[in-house]
C-alpha cells in the first residue's frame, strides 16, 4: 500500500466520488471519504471498509483537525445543480461559494499538498462561440451553477498562489454510468432509464437537438487518478469526450440498448441552457495523458446492464421518439 499519501474525498457518497472511493481502495491507496452523511450500509456499497467522516465545511477548526495527514484533496460536494436554472442565486451563493472558500483556506492550513476541484465544463462556458471549446473560451455561464464553479475556481487559483498548495480544476462535461442518481435533476442518462422503468415519458427541454458531451464515469475516474499522479498544474482542463451528442442521439442510444421505444414529451426550450457544448480534450491528453476509452454506445450498454433495466413491453405506436 501507498502510505506516502492519504486521499481524501469530499462528498464520497455521491455518485462519482462511490466510484473513485472504489479504485482508490482497489489500488491500495489509502482514502479517507469525507460527507456530509453516509448510509449505514457505504461499506457494504463500496465493497471494502473505508474510514468514513462527517464534515461540516463551514466549520473551520473541526475541518482543519479532520484533515490532519491528508496529502490529496479530492472536492466533489455541491449543493445544487444546473437543473435548478437561476431560480436560487443567492442561496447558491451561501451554500456553494462561500463553505467552498472556506473550505479551501482549510486544506491550505492542514498543510494539504494537492487540490483536485470538480468543476464544470458542461455550464461554465456558457453559449460558444466556437466547438469543440478549449480551455482559453470565455466562461460566460448562463446559470447559476455555472458561475459558482467559476467563481470558485478563481478564488481556488488567488489563495493557492503564495501556497505550498497545487490545485487542478477539472471542467467535467457529463458524467454517466451505473450507479448515477438524478434526484437532483442532473444525469439525462439516469433520468431516461429511471423514467422508462417507471412508464413515465422524459421531459425534452426544446426540440432535443442540443449537442452535449459525455463521458462514462470509468474514464472520469481515469482522469482525476491521472490528475493525481501528475504534479500540481495550477489551472482548469477540460474532462470530456470531445464527441457531441444530442438529447434524441441518447434517447435513440438507451432505445438500442433497452430493445424499445422510450416516451419524450417536449417542452419549451430553458434561456438558462446553452445550445451546444462539447469539450476540446486536448489538453488533458497533453498535460495528464488522458482520453477517453469507452465510446458513447459502449457506455450506455455497460449502464443498462447494470441497472438490468427490462423491456416493458409494447405501449403503441411504432416510432422510436412518440411526442406525448
Amino acid at each position: 500500500m501507498d502510505t506516502s499519501r492519504v486521499v481524501g474525498v469530499l462528498g464520497a457518497n455521491g455518485f462519482i466520488g462511490r466510484h473513485l472511493v472504489r479504485r482508490l481502495r482497489a489500488n491500495n491507496i489509502p482514502v479517507i471519504a469525507f460527507g456530509r452523511n453516509f448510509p449505514p450500509d457505504y461499506d457494504e456499497i463500496i465493497g471494502f471498509r473505508v474510514d468514513t467522516r462527517i464534515i461540516d465545511l463551514t466549520d473551520v477548526l473541526e475541518t482543519h483537525a479532520l484533515l490532519q495527514g491528508v496529502t490529496t484533496v479530492v472536492q466533489l460536494i455541491n449543493s445544487s445543480s444546473p437543473g435548478m436554472a437561476n431560480n436560487r442565486v443567492t442561496s447558491d451563493i451561501t451554500v456553494n461559494i462561500l463553505p467552498q472558500v472556506s473550505f479551501i483556506e482549510s486544506c491550505i492550513m492542514a498543510g494539504v499538498g494537492s487540490f483536485v476541484f470538480m468543476s464544470s465544463g458542461g455550464t461554465i462556458y456558457g453559449n460558444p462561440h466556437s466547438v469543440p471549446i478549449s480551455e482559453d473560451h470565455p466562461t460566460r455561464p448562463l446559470n447559476s451553477y455555472g458561475m459558482t464553479k467559476k467563481v470558485v475556481e478563481q478564488y481556488l487559483d488567488m489563495l493557492t498562489g503564495p501556497s505550498a498548495m497545487g490545485y487542478a480544476a477539472l471542467r467535467v462535461s457529463n458524467p454517466f454510468g451505473p450507479g448515477q442518481d438524478n434526484k437532483r435533476g442532473q444525469g439525462l442518462v439516469a433520468t431516461v432509464i429511471k423514467n422508462h422503468e417507471r412508464g413515465l415519458p422524459v421531459t425534452v427541454w426544446g426540440d432535443g437537438t442540443s449537442l452535449r458531451d459525455y463521458i462514462y464515469i470509468d474514464d472520469l475516474i481515469d482522469a482525476i487518478m491521472s490528475t493525481m499522479d501528475r504534479p500540481a498544474v495550477r489551472r482548469p482542463i477540460n474532462i470530456g469526450s470531445g464527441v457531441g451528442k444530442s438529447i434524441l442521439d441518447v434517447i435513440g442510444s438507451l432505445e438500442r440498448a433497452i430493445g424499445e421505444p422510450i416516451m419524450v414529451e417536449f417542452t419549451s426550450a430553458r434561456p438558462t441552457d446553452a445550445s451546444s457544448n462539447v469539450l476540446d480534450p486536448t489538453l488533458a491528453a497533453d498535460l495528464l495523458g488522458w482520453r477517453a476509452q469507452t465510446s458513447f454506445d459502449e457506455g450506455i450498454a455497460r449502464t443498462v446492464a447494470a441497472w438490468n433495466v427490462k423491456p416493458r413491453g409494447p405501449r403503441g405506436g411504432s416510432a422510436s421518439i412518440d411526442r406525448v
